[in-house]
């Protein structure tokens, strides 16, 4: 069953058509609560021991429970169960925001504590006026039509004032209305899905207002029936191996016994190396003027074009990565529409420990360390579900010593030129890629085959599928056997 993904969409305000007054209550009410979000950091880092816990990927999980019951007190609950006080009273440092608010602030605390911000004297606080998490009926977008409308703008979206407003000495919040930006595009991209929340965000190098929709899409099936998924396809295995010099090597595993040029896929791009290349030689060349800047106690700008230059490359980079998840996406689709497919991935896990110091080359640590494995497996697994594949059709497995093995025997291989391997048992030459490819394939098929594999884990998100999910692979078993 195909799982709903939650999408981002980022829309613009009409900042020129903004009066004063609501550029004060945008600034005020965002202040505030980027203070409490800092706040609530602090809390969490400083009792991480009694709140925090690790699961098995090592991943830090904050529980909400434990932080409201240090955080905020209760009054609207029995006589026994109320919580009148609390070591850290957030209600007292902040009178005039909502239980509502501060359940938001916290969530994007805790999102924030997970991702890996730690406060700390030397890192800056979180900037001011960047983030209010809106939920549920808090907000309203609505659409003007042409005939009823008597300004430029046709969409607004109507927030809660969390300030105080006074009237007849009575208190009352009202809705502060926002201009929206809406494009064709961003019509389309609200029609797919359902808005869960938004965000607002100030974008102080243009000094701009925006809104950040999330929206909760649910893609259709890429098989649609079950005849289409089993009987009628056969079923194929897409084992692809990560790299860095080369990003990604593809095998597909048929019923056939045999490979031919089709079912063998690189991802390579040679513009991309050189412009990679040439980025690299330019930062070297900067940082090593700024350190010789430092040491002489000039000041030069050279800072300022360091910064300009970082931003650059980081645009560049990111454009490639997206780049070359929609070829590998593209050639998935290719592949999924003739056969029953299964993509697996090989993730490299505790790659940057076993190449560390001593083990490995300089350039060559430095070229790990940039490497962005986890983002790729991460967007091109959030790419096929949007397209409609099924969660368990997407796998990553752990990759260790799948390009050192041969792909025929199983056995140890030597590297006698870069890029290649010789399996010195049974004579077999193939590119170490390839072979890595083709041996995470034939190690997710290894799982399935043993007696006690009832279910197989996704390395990438922890879950667990059973096994009745893959038995149209059980014909698959031929790749197993030495070739």
């Amino acid at each position: 069953m195909v799982e709903d993904v939650v999408k981002t969409l980022k829309v613009r305000i009409k900042n020129e058509v903004l009066t004063t007054r609501k550029k004060e209550r945008l600034w005020r009410i965002t202040g505030r609560d980027t203070r409490i979000i800092e706040k609530y950091v602090r809390i969490i880092h400083h009792n991480r021991r009694k709140i925090c816990t690790k699961t098995k990927n090592g991943k830090i999980r904050v529980h909400r429970g434990k932080l409201d019951e240090l955080t905020l007190t209760t009054s609207k609950v029995k006589e026994e169960e109320r919580r009148k006080t609390v070591p850290h009273d957030l209600k007292r440092m902040f009178p005039y925001c909502s239980h509502n608010e501060f359940q938001e602030c916290r969530d994007i605390a805790v999102q924030l504590y997970e991702q890996g911000y730690r406060p700390s004297p030397t890192r800056p606080p979180i900037k001011r006026a960047r983030r209010q998490l809106i939920n549920g009926k808090r907000f309203i977008l609505i659409h003007l039509p042409k005939e009823k409308n008597n300004t430029l703008t046709r969409w607004w979206v109507g927030i809660r004032d969390s300030l105080d407003t006074w009237r007849r000495n009575t208190p009352y919040h009202q809705k502060l209305w926002l201009p929206l930006e809406m494009s064709t595009f961003h019509q389309k991209e609200l029609k797919k899905g359902r808005v869960k929340s938004l965000e607002l965000r100030y974008k102080r190098s243009t000094h701009e207002w925006w809104v950040y929709f999330q929206l909760r899409v649910l893609p259709p099936s890429f098989y649609p029936t079950k005849e289409d998924n089993s009987s009628s396809l056969p079923s194929a295995v897409l084992g692809i191996d990560l790299g860095i010099n080369i990003p990604a090597a593809g095998v597909l595993l048929t019923p056939k016994k045999k490979l031919t040029k089709k079912e063998i896929k690189f991802w390579y791009n040679k513009q991309w190396n050189r412009i990679n290349h040439r980025y690299k030689l330019k930062l070297s060349r900067l940082q090593r003027k700024a350190a010789l800047n430092d040491q002489s106690g000039k000041k030069h700008q050279i800072y300022r074009f360091l910064a300009l230059l970082r931003r650059r490359y980081k645009n560049v980079k990111r454009a490639y990565i997206y780049q070359f998840i929609s070829d590998v996406v593209q050639t998935i689709e290719t592949y999924a529409r003739m056969y029953d497919l299964f993509v697996v991935v090989g993730y490299p896990k505790h790659i940057r420990e076993e190449k560390g110091k001593g083990k490995s080359t300089r350039n060559f640590r430095r070229k790990l360390h940039q490497w962005n494995f986890s983002l790729v497996l991460t967007l091109l697994r959030r790419a096929l579900i949007l397209r409609g594949f099924d969660p368990h059709r997407i796998l990553t497995i752990e990759e260790r010593g799948t390009s050192s093995h041969c792909s025929r025997c199983g056995r140890k291989v030597i590297r006698p030129v870069r890029g290649l391997v010789h399996c010195s048992s049974c004579g077999y030459t193939f590119h170490s890629d390839l072979t890595g490819a083709m041996n995470i394939a034939r190690k997710f098929l290894g799982v399935l085959f043993r007696p006690q594999g009832n279910t197989i884990t996704d390395y990438l998100t922890g879950q667990r599928f059973s096994s009745t999910h893959f038995i149209v692979c059980l014909g698959l078993s031929h790749w197993l056997q030495p070739q």
